[in-house]
C-alpha cells in the first residue's frame, strides 16, 4: 500500500469511528501554528508527516533532527543534536511498514536510520564523496534509493543495507562504451510510484526526468525533457506526475507518465517576481502544493480551475514541505528562523 493510501486510510478509520466525513473539496487555507526555533538551526532543508500524521520530521541546515507534535509544533523528541558548522539534513523518508522508523540522507553522504518509539539511531550508509539530495522507500519498503552530487543512482537492501544496484550517471570522460542514460548533472528528487514496487521516478538540474525500473541492468526505461528539478518538486499520484521547476515561467506542470508528455501548466501566482519552486506535491481534491524561492511562499492550488486556495507566507525561500491526510495538515519551512504548520479546508 502506498503512503498516500495508507494514510487515507488510518486517516478514514479515525473519522469514521468520530462519525465524521472527508471534505470532498477545499476552498481556502488556515494557519494552523506558527512554529519559531529556540536558536539558529540554519534553515529547514527537509521535513516529513509520520505515516499516522502525529508527528513531523524535520531536518535541520546544521545537522540536527527534531520530532515536533504536528498539530501544536512542540517539540516531542530531539533525535539529533544541531552543530555548530553542520551540514544539512537534506532528506527524510519515513518507512512505509515500520511506521516508527525514518531514514534521512545528509549533505555528508550519510543515510542513517532513527527510532522514534525509543529515539535511537544508528549511521547505516557512507556513499563517499557525495551529497544525499534525495531518497525514497520503495512501495514495501523493502528497498530505498538515493541520488545527489555524483549523478549516481544506488538501490539499497533496506534490511541488510547492500547495494542491490547502481546506475552510474553521464560523465563527459566516460568511454563511449560505457556511456549510460542516467543523469548529467545533480539529482535533486526521487520518487518511488505509490503502485509499483520497481518503478521511480528522478529529476535534477539536467531538465530532464528519468523514469527507471529497478528490474532492468539499464535502469532507464524513457526519459522527459523540459523540468529542471532543485529540490523535493517531484510527485506522483495514478498515471500524473506533478513537478516544480526552478524557473520564473511554466514551473508547475503535470505529466502524463504512461505517454511522458506534459499535460498542462498549472499557474502558480508569482506577483511578477517568477515561482522558482523548490517543493511540490498532490493533495486531495484535484489541489496541488507548491513553494519556493520567487515568491518566499508555498500556495495550494487546484489544477483543474487554476484558482490559487490560498498562500502561506514566509519571508525567506521555502526548501521544504509535506502534507499528510490528503493537505488536511500541511509542514512548511525554508531560510526562516520558524516553520507554519497549516492546513486545507
Amino acid at each position: 500500500m502506498s503512503r498516500r493510501r495508507l494514510e487515507a486510510a488510518i486517516l478514514a478509520g479515525k473519522e469514521i469511528g468520530e462519525g465524521k466525513e472527508w471534505p470532498s473539496h477545499f476552498e481556502k487555507v488556515e494557519l494552523i501554528k506558527e512554529v519559531p526555533f529556540k536558536y539558529d538551526r540554519d534553515g529547514v532543508y527537509s521535513l516529513q508527516f509520520s505515516l499516522e500524521g502525529d508527528l513531523l520530521a524535520v531536518g535541520y541546515g546544521n545537522g540536527g533532527i527534531e520530532l515536533l507534535d504536528a498539530t501544536t509544533g512542540e517539540s516531542a523528541q530531539n533525535l539529533q543534536r544541531s552543530k555548530y558548522g553542520g551540514l544539512p539534513v537534506t532528506c527524510i523518508r519515513f518507512h512505509p511498514k515500520e511506521h516508527s522508523m525514518f531514514f534521512a540522507g545528509t549533505a555528508l553522504g550519510v543515510v542513517s536510520a532513527y527510532n522514534t518509539a525509543d529515539g535511537s539511531h544508528k549511521e547505516i550508509i557512507v556513499e563517499n564523496d557525495n551529497e544525499i539530495n534525495c531518497l525514497d522507500f520503495s512501495l514495501n519498503g523493502s528497498s530505498f534509493a538515493t541520488g545527489g552530487k555524483d549523478l549516481d543512482v544506488r538501490i539499497y537492501d533496506t534490511d541488510t543495507q547492500q547495494i542491490v544496484r547502481q546506475y552510474c550517471g553521464y560523465h563527459e570522460n566516460t568511454p563511449h562504451s560505457d556511456v549510460t542514460q542516467g543523469h548529467a548533472m545533480r539529482i535533486f528528487a526521487l520518487r518511488f510510484h505509490p503502485e509499483n514496487n520497481h518503478i521511480f521516478i528522478t529529476g535534477g538540474w539536467d531538465n530532464h526526468l528519468k523514469i527507471w525500473d529497478a528490474r532492468s541492468s539499464d535502469g532507464v526505461k524513457r526519459t522527459i525533457h523540459g523540468p529542471h528539478i532543485c529540490g523535493d518538486s517531484l510527485d506522483i499520484k495514478g498515471f500524473k506526475i506533478l513537478t516544480g521547476s526552478w524557473a520564473a515561467k511554466h514551473s508547475l506542470q503535470v505529466w502524463d507518465y504512461s505517454e511522458g508528455k506534459l499535460e498542462h501548466d498549472v499557474e502558480f501566482p508569482d506577483e511578477g517576481r517568477g515561482a522558482f519552486l523548490y517543493c511540490a506535491q498532490f493533495c486531495d481534491n484535484n489541489v496541488v502544493l507548491a513553494g519556493g524561492s520567487g515568491t518566499n511562499s508555498a500556495k495550494a492550488i487546484n489544477v483543474d480551475t487554476n484558482e490559487c486556495l490560498g498562500t502561506i507566507k514566509m519571508t525567506r525561500p521555502v526548501q521544504a514541505m509535506d502534507t499528510t491526510q490528503g493537505g488536511r495538515i500541511i509542514a512548511v519551512g525554508g531560510a526562516d528562523h520558524f516553520l507554519q504548520i497549516s492546513k486545507l479546508a
